[in-house]
């Protein structure tokens, strides 16, 4: 493992000598996970750079993680999480090739789910992008045919477009593997409004078909600017009969900014509310999420509470507590420290 990190940063150095590079981050998160009677401590280090121009470019990111105070050899994980290279085609459009974080809308279907510890939801193919007064279009595929191993297909579609006042995005994924058969199929419609009075109301409706099992989830949303510091909002999701699960979503089996929940395979609603003051560089938020289900066998509540501090345009520090009641035996509480850094 030592053999690949220094090899990882080798080459990092070497690339950094000879390309001029635009930007560079590293962003640190330290989190503590504890129950009633265990408490684990995560590490995970990102560093990136970007170089190039506006004709070509290149992007790369590591991703470290460990479990602190656990055997070296066995916690520490070192891997590449994005690789892609763009090209500019006659300013008209752009393609882009190789391993991506992406997200679309509100993550729902295509997200990088950024709370986990490893990679999170990578796309490895290639991507089309049309960017014109019209609407902003995503066009992705990836395929892999290994005969009698896996031969899989995936392909998305994605169309936004703002209006003024009025905002939308359209995501349409298919994925199809031919040696067990599957095949899954997810739409998602997310629609925003600006009103004049300063709140900003959000529709969102999803859908996924896999081989027969179809899960829906309709979402709505206010936030209302009080004034320029303080911010409120509030949310209403709707989960169908089958409920609403995607792994390549923002959220994975995660809930919020990081409190876990059951995969939400019920029937139920998640009713939200809460707000965030900024005072100069400071910025305290808090949310309350109370989930229940249709049957009443699930019913619990979480709460999130942040602290950040902008240490320049590009670079902050952030804490996070949250804590969750779905274990009536257990409360559930999470700590973690965020800083990152760019230049």
């Amino acid at each position: 493992m030592k053999k690949n990190l220094h090899f990882v940063l080798a080459l990092t150095l070497g690339l950094a000598t000879t390309v001029s590079a635009q930007d560079w981050s590293v962003d640190s998160r330290t989190r503590v996970n504890s129950t009633d009677d265990a408490t684990s401590t995560e590490q995970r280090v990102r560093a990136a750079v970007e170089f190039g121009g506006e004709t070509v470019s290149a992007y790369a990111e590591i991703n470290s993680s460990a479990t602190l105070g656990a055997v070296a050899n066995e916690s520490f994980t070192n891997s590449l999480r994005q690789a892609y290279a763009t090209t500019n085609l006659m300013d008209f459009a752009s393609v882009t090739a190789g391993r991506m974080a992406l997200n679309f809308g509100s993550g729902r279907i295509l997200g990088d789910n950024d709370w986990v510890q490893g990679n999170g939801n990578t796309w490895d193919g290639f991507v089309f992008a049309i960017n014109n007064d019209f609407a902003d279009v995503h066009v992705g595929y990836a395929a892999t045919d290994m005969t009698d191993a896996f031969d899989a297909t995936t392909m998305y579609a994605n169309i936004g477009k703002d209006m003024g006042a009025m905002g939308f995005n359209l995501l349409y994924v298919n994925s199809t593997e031919d040696v067990t058969g599957s095949e899954n199929t997810s739409m998602g419609l997310d629609a925003t409004y600006a009103m004049d009075n300063g709140a900003e109301l959000s529709l969102g409706y999803y859908t996924n078909d896999n081989n027969g099992t179809e899960m829906d989830l309709t979402t709505l949303g206010i936030s209302y600017g009080v004034n320029d510091d303080l911010t409120v909002h509030a949310g209403y999701d709707m989960y169908g009969e089958n409920g609403f699960y995607m792994a390549s979503g923002s959220f994975g089996d995660f809930y919020g900014s990081g409190m876990e929940y059951s995969t939400m395979t019920y029937e139920g609603t998640d009713v939200t509310f809460g707000g965030s003051y900024t005072m100069g560089d400071f910025k305290i938020g808090a949310t309350m999420h109370t989930i229940t289900s249709e049957d009443e066998t699930v019913d619990y509540s979480v709460m999130d509470l942040s602290l950040g501090y902008s240490l320049s345009d590009n670079s902050g520090l952030s804490v996070n507590y949250a804590t969750s009641d779905r274990d009536s035996e257990n409360e559930f509480t999470k700590t973690w420290i965020s800083l990152n850094v760019g230049f």
